[in-house]
């Protein structure tokens, strides 16, 4: 990729993933709004002659409000800090605590499609240096890849392996049992595997088609 294609790639990646979570907040406020609402007319409804269970239909209300803001506060804070990874190319980042939030932001884009997308947890903590928007793009690339060219239906697990020989991030569709035969051939041949492969290139790291099981494997050079 050339310098002006991966800034192109960066803003609109970048500018989809602020979108999606400018929804989800929005949908926070709206839900806030909606049953700070109720709450009045219970109080109305109780001033003007009584309500059946008005602690209890108060309370619930004010649960839903304590929740859906504890989720607003963590969508802004992921955004905050996901917006922070653009101001700097190269940065050392904790491998575990990016993906993480990058999948937590973008949950609403893989829900969309019926998929969800986990991390397994990792006892060993990981850093790289590396440019940190290019890195959660080509994770992220490749999460849509088995998504939309596998046909991953229910879930897609991401697993950051630490050994001797390195890093690397295993990343499976948990419910799409295929042969190899059967499905490295569509990857090989998609537009989002030269994508893939394009973005590995950036940032010295490696993309290769899991044989065992429907998934990319990242290494990290």
């Amino acid at each position: 990729m050339k310098p002006m294609e991966i800034s192109k790639e960066k803003a609109a990646f970048l500018g989809r993933i602020t979108a999606s979570v400018s929804h989800d907040i929005q949908n926070v406020l709206a839900i806030i709004k909606e049953t700070s609402g109720l709450m009045e007319d219970f109080f109305l409804m109780q001033q003007s002659g009584g309500l059946e269970n008005f602690d209890a239909k108060v309370g619930k209300c004010l649960q839903t409000i304590k929740k859906q803001t504890y989720r607003g506060v963590d969508l802004t804070s992921g955004l905050n800090g996901f917006a922070h990874t653009s101001d700097v190319h190269q940065i050392s980042i904790g491998i575990f605590g990016t993906l993480n939030r990058l999948i937590s932001i973008a949950q609403r884009l893989f829900n969309q499609k019926g998929v969800d997308v986990s991390l397994m947890e990792c006892p060993t903590p990981c850093s790289i240096l590396t440019d940190p928007v290019l890195f959660q793009m080509t994770v992220f690339s490749c999460i849509e890849c088995l998504i939309d060219i596998i046909g991953a239906k229910k879930a897609v697990s991401l697993d950051i392996q630490a050994s001797e020989h390195g890093l690397a991030i295993r990343i499976v569709c948990q419910d799409t049992p295929l042969a190899y035969d059967d499905y490295s051939p569509k990857l090989i041949q998609s537009t989002q595997w030269t994508t893939i492969n394009g973005l590995c290139e950036q940032i010295d790291m490696s993309a290769e088609i899991i044989s065992d099981v429907p998934g990319i494997l990242i290494s990290i050079k």
